[in-house]
């Protein structure tokens, strides 16, 4: 198991998440305790159906008034 302090993640971010973007997995500790795992992700791609829903969510926010729909947070969410 590869550990790193919380400090260090602190201190050393940017050589840490290149560590991460290399494949390597990493636990980072707090007073000696495990508390989160970081890992790199997988790219995922979207279907065209995905995409073109992400486009029309987007577009509605546009200007239709002088200020546009006000956005809200939930805006962001699916129901």
């Amino acid at each position: 198991m590869n550990a790193v302090t919380s400090r260090e993640v602190i201190h050393h971010f940017s050589a840490i998440a290149a560590r991460v973007a290399a494949g390597e997995e990493l636990t980072v500790t707090r007073y000696g305790k495990p508390v989160l795992k970081l890992v790199q992700i997988t790219p995922t791609e979207l279907s065209t159906q995905e995409r073109a829903a992400l486009v029309r969510k987007a577009t509605s926010f546009r200007m239709t008034q002088p200020y546009g729909k006000a956005f809200e947070r939930s805006d962001a969410y699916d129901e």
